[in-house]
């Protein structure tokens, strides 16, 4: 992601002739956060945070603090990442007085301020919080070709965009069995029993509408960026075939959106509305059947033909961007709403270490700052909101607690 500042300010404090600021060194500076190999983060490993002081050191041990510039995506990466962890209390502090704009982190009041780039805070969050999710990006094996590169690229953008949306539909599915369960109940003498309220509908026909929206953007972007060169490079008619099968999940699709507004219109305990609500749980669980079938056939007929078709854009001169991550980028750039407003819904449908690998991916496909840091800041507002014995658990329950706090 590089530097946060791309015009660093120099102080007017005499440097050290690495460069770095002058660092007061003691032996419990010099080791690692996670145990007591030394190491070095970078030449301002040990810068000293913008605004703590003794007094604020000393009341908060065993919060993390992150020091940084509000528009820095590191910082804001590396709050995310903290808060997957969900290890600490995380406190960030805006500030533009981190050296060369860098953000620093303190992973507690008794270890030194750390200050380098992405990769390099992420190990030390990893070594001081051990567990998972690793925060760390794995170390990617070289590939015999870039095209091979590029493929690996694009597979694991597609492979983590079908988790996501298999479980928020399997989520959407739950919920609504839950609902069905709950409005079977009578009271003793055969009266009804209002036991599903009007909100729990409202927010059930907000988590489907976003995960149709998603779903329908990964469609449109398989459709447009993917499959006619797959078609050409080496599967003839595979584009007619995704049409058709795109085609047959639409009708269904709408047809559980009209259900979920049925609801809304209907007395609610009413004999109507169960019999609605029944029919709606069926439906869901047919659009989860074909759903996953179809992601299954696409990861394993068409995925693998990624790196032939990357080679074929190459021969043919249609790349213009010969970097490993152009064709992820371009994926991910026709999917906007997916990678803006619905960002923080769409991550709550991976579990904690899919949603490092694909931060991973954003952080490293998205060339706008701006965007980044936005995409970033949502997310971790979001996770800020939700307890944090959840976020390592099913990931739906952890949208479905984020549903409810909503306002």
């Amino acid at each position: 992601m590089g530097n946060c500042s791309p015009s660093p300010r120099r102080r007017g404090r005499p440097t050290s002739p690495s460069g770095s600021p002058p660092l007061d060194r003691t032996p419990s500076s010099a080791k690692a956060a996670g145990g007591g190999a030394t190491t070095t983060v970078s030449p301002y490993a040990l810068a000293r945070s913008p605004s703590v002081s003794a007094a604020e050191a000393d009341g908060d041990d065993g919060v993390v603090r992150v020091y940084g510039s509000d528009g820095c995506p590191v910082a804001w990466r590396v709050r995310v990442a903290l808060l997957y962890k969900a290890a600490a209390p995380v406190h960030f502090t805006p500030s533009e007085a981190a050296p060369l704009g860098r953000p620093v982190l303190r992973l507690s009041a008794s270890d030194p301020e750390l200050c380098g780039t992405a990769d390099e805070l992420l190990r030390h969050v990893d070594a001081r919080f051990e567990g998972k999710p690793l925060v760390t990006p794995p170390e990617r094996p070289a590939r015999v070709s870039a095209a091979a590169a590029a493929a690996e690229e694009v597979a694991e953008l597609v492979r983590l965009q079908h988790r996501s949306a298999e479980r928020h539909l399997e989520g959407v599915a739950a919920k609504v069995a839950e609902m069905v369960k709950k409005g079977a109940k009578k009271a003793g003498k055969g009266a009804k029993v209002v036991v599903v309220e009007g909100a729990e509908v409202r927010r059930l026909g907000k988590w489907y509408g976003d995960a149709m929206e998603v779903m329908l953007e990964h469609a449109r972007m398989e459709e447009t960026v993917l499959f006619p060169d797959i078609q050409r490079a080496s599967f003839p008619g595979v584009l007619d075939k995704a049409n058709e099968q795109h085609g047959r999940h639409l009708p269904m699709m709408n047809g559980i959106k009209e259900d979920i507004k049925t609801l809304l219109t209907l007395e609610l305990g009413s004999s109507l509305f169960q019999e609605v609500l029944v029919n709606l749980s069926v439906r869901l669980k047919a659009l989860q059947d074909h759903t996953k079938e179809h992601f299954k056939e696409e990861e394993r007929e068409l995925l693998p033909r990624l790196e032939g078709v990357r080679r074929m854009q190459r021969e043919e001169g249609n790349v213009s961007d010969k970097s490993n991550t152009a064709w992820a980028s371009e994926a991910m750039g026709t999917m906007e709403m997916t990678h803006s407003k619905l960002f923080p819904f769409f991550m709550t449908g991976l579990l904690p270490q899919e949603a490092m690998q694909y931060l991973d991916l954003v952080c490293r496909c998205t060339k706008n700052t701006r965007h980044l840091v936005s995409m970033l800041r949502s997310l971790a507002e979001r996770l800020e909101d939700a307890n944090p014995a959840i976020i390592h658990n099913n990931p739906t329950k952890l949208y479905e607690h984020l549903l409810v706090k909503s306002p």
